[in-house]
């Protein structure tokens, strides 16, 4: 089983957070009982979304532009607060950025990619949802996972949001680009668009997503395809890549997908957990570089937190959700914003991040439904 509260509190990991400066006892007294927690958080994520629900990663210059992932877990929490419109717009953005990338798609369905611009790109301009063509690790299969998942997923809540037959065509298109690029063998840059390496969280992803639509008969899946994806997450797991023991992309496995079973989602729990911990949110890995404090400590990602919430709270763990949850809401700023990740004990730039503020309403709405 993953670690219960009692024994995080016993670990080395209890250490590390009770010498935090916002503990829990604090969270639960103050943060918890904030009855405009929810509109504060609401808040942080709208400024970032335009009238036509596309949503800017982060007002930073580094972040000024809209990503395909960013952009559908920013939109998700919509579903969870009851805003149905909202949640639809949010998808339909993500149908219109693959719409400008429509013959790229059917290219590399004839031809296997060999270079970075030929897969679909993960970055657009939020202003016209054209692709931003700078250099970047674009391959990112659990982006395309994301999108199928999150269609099917609308579907599945009677929210329809195909509107005609080039949405379907579109789908099906995906489908072949997912064939033509091998997604259960063949390495991807991964969640953190990085280098090439085989992820479990992006085969995870795309194994996920062509589930769900084959499950609503939105597209020709054929049976194959998914025990390619199954058979090669499973001889990956539990780690990320062959090299990497642990990731927090990996938590995507658990929730939204539910493609592991309960033996692999408590051991991927615990190595998380005991791992990539730290006061004020997650290492994505183990060395990362990118905002790496003074002292060594990669940089700690606040949705980190709220994942693990959104987890317990399914597995309705009350205790280790609460815990999690109250971590997550200590690391918002003064300003009730909460950042992408900490650098040296300080919020970075990327503040605020609408992931990080979806998965914390996300958190906050199924701790509710707890009893």
């Amino acid at each position: 089983m993953a670690l219960t509260v009692h024994e995080k509190a016993l670990s080395p990991l209890g250490h590390v957070l009770e010498k935090s400066t916002f503990l829990v006892k604090q969270a639960l007294t103050t943060k918890k009982t904030d009855t405009n927690l929810k509109n504060r958080l609401l808040h942080g994520l709208e400024v970032l979304r335009d009238d036509r629900g596309v949503f800017t990663a982060a007002l930073s210059d580094d972040y000024n532009a809209c990503w395909m992932r960013d952009q559908l877990y920013a939109n998700y929490c919509y579903y969870y607060l009851g805003d149905k419109r909202k949640f639809r717009e949010g998808v339909r953005v993500a149908f219109d950025m693959l719409y400008k990338s429509r013959k790229k798609i059917e290219e590399a369905i004839c031809n296997k990619p060999e270079y970075t611009h030929n897969y679909i790109h993960a970055k657009f301009s939020s202003e016209t949802l054209e692709e931003i063509t700078n250099d970047w690790g674009h391959h990112q299969i659990d982006a395309i996972g994301l999108f199928l998942y999150m269609v099917g997923f609308a579907e599945e809540k009677g929210i329809s949001v195909i509107e005609s037959e080039n949405d379907r065509e579109m789908l099906q298109l995906l489908v072949g680009y997912l064939i033509s690029v091998r997604y259960w063998e063949m390495p991807d840059n991964g969640m953190w668009e990085e280098w090439c390496e085989l992820h479990s969280s992006s085969i995870g992803a795309a194994l996920a997503g062509l589930v769900k639509i084959k499950e609503q008969k939105l597209a020709v899946v054929a049976d194959s395809l998914i025990a390619h994806g199954a058979a090669a997450l499973n001889n990956l797991l539990p780690k990320e890549t062959p090299c990497r023991e642990q990731d927090l992309a990996q938590l995507s496995l658990i929730w939204p997908y539910r493609v592991v079973s309960d033996r692999t989602r408590d051991e991927i729990l615990n190595r998380v957990i005991k791992n990539l911990t730290q006061s004020k949110g997650l290492n994505r890995y183990l060395n990362d570089n990118y905002y790496r404090s003074d002292n060594g400590i990669s940089a700690e990602w606040t949705f980190g937190f709220f994942w693990l919430a959104i987890i317990f709270a399914e597995m309705e763990e009350r205790g280790d959700a609460e815990y999690w949850f109250n971590h997550g809401i200590n690391t918002m700023t003064p300003d009730g914003l909460l950042p992408e990740l900490y650098q040296n004990g300080e919020p970075n730039k990327n503040t605020p991040l609408g992931w990080s503020h979806s998965l914390a309403l996300i958190a906050q709405t199924k701790l509710k439904k707890i009893n």
